[in-house]
């Protein structure tokens, strides 16, 4: 007896092994890809777009409100051998930028382009139609706000003194003294 169990057991472990080889081998056929090995990854909170000779990296804008202006930051990088003027056109709201033959304008170093009004509320998009040397795309532009402290000093007429919304809901005057949703008590 000692021998059959022996081979039934020998046969369970075998059949056990083979079905975590199947189970194993199934579920590998498909590996999600990784993001940073895509050609249009963009590893940053704004988005890439490529024209011709005109690269936009990392492009965003910056601004407390819908109503309330914007600044565009990123990169414009200019391939080609004559100056570009760069226009973008966020829901009518536009700014133009000039940028040297051969050379990268960082946004954030030069004169302020201000979209006005913005368009979109922070933590939205807002599409945006960037336009140079003849040819245009059309994308969604991310809006922030000051909840991440690097742009603070980018929003048009200064961020607020108060923390920023990680909601994005625009607090009603007097929301102050809820907490929770609940009256704070006041000392």
């Amino acid at each position: 007896m000692k021998t059959a169990a022996r081979k039934s057991l020998k046969r369970a472990g075998l059949s056990a092994a083979a079905v975590a080889a199947l189970l194993t081998a199934t579920g590998c056929t498909y590996i999600n890809p990784v993001a940073t090995a895509e050609v249009g990854y963009a590893p940053a909170d704004g988005i890439v777009v490529e024209m011709g000779d005109l690269k936009a990296t990392n492009l965003l804008i910056v601004a407390q409100s819908a109503d309330a202006p914007g600044r565009l930051l990123g990169s414009l990088t200019n391939n080609a051998e004559q100056e570009i003027t760069v226009t973008v056109d966020a829901d009518g709201a536009t700014g133009e930028i000039v940028v040297p033959a051969g050379s990268t304008v960082q946004l954030e170093d030069a004169a302020p382009v201000i979209l006005d009004p913005v368009g979109a509320m922070p933590g939205l998009m807002v599409e945006a139609e960037i336009s140079a040397a003849g040819q245009s795309v059309t994308d969604s532009v991310p809006v922030l706000d000051h909840t991440f402290p690097r742009y603070a000093e980018y929003i048009p007429g200064g961020a607020p003194s108060t923390p920023a919304n990680p909601s994005n809901v625009p607090a009603e005057p007097g929301d102050e003294a809820f907490v929770g949703g609940q009256q704070a008590d006041e000392h």
